[in-house]
């Protein structure tokens, strides 16, 4: 007896025929439903993402017959013609993110801050150079990342 996974189909309905996706896709600022894609839709969502500095969860779907390496190469291809280096990792803040100026007054309320804001910064000024909490800070204090709320609420800090 033989099993077969099913095909996962990308959810663009301009497509002349069925194309199998490669990734889901979750905007973790609800600006879009989750959605399937396929390896060139992907290609323009990571272009547009990364110019618009948007955020967006890409999660692969694996299937047997379509490689998702291909698309893979396709986002990493597009961040060497946007940012002249090869990717290493890629890290979008959230569209939401409150800038310096917009962050609570106190450290205990800038720890209340849902998840997504306690993202690493690097801090190349301090010494040693280390990665830091982009809002747990106190005047002339910052605090190593990963702080204490992403180390409590560490699925929420980048999938949402």
């Amino acid at each position: 007896m033989t099993t077969t996974t099913p095909t996962v189909l990308c959810g663009n309905e301009d497509h002349d025929e069925e194309t199998p996706a490669v990734a889901r896709l979750t905007y973790p600022n609800a600006r879009f439903r989750p959605v399937a894609v396929c390896a060139d839709d992907l290609e323009d969502v990571a272009e547009q993402a990364l110019g618009e500095g948007a955020s967006v969860l890409i999660e692969p779907i694996e299937h047997g017959h379509t490689p998702i390496t291909r698309a893979m190469k396709a986002a990493a291809r597009i961040h060497l013609r946007e940012r002249g280096q090869p990717v290493r990792a890629i890290l979008l803040e959230a569209p939401d993110m409150p800038g310096y100026d917009e962050l609570p007054d106190t450290l205990e309320e800038r720890r209340a801050l849902p998840a997504r804001f306690h993202i690493p910064r690097w801090t190349e000024t301090g010494r040693p150079a280390l990665w830091v909490c982009a809002v747990c800070w106190e005047d002339g204090v910052v605090y190593q990342w990963p702080c204490k709320t992403a180390c409590a609420q560490g699925g929420e800090v980048f999938a949402r």
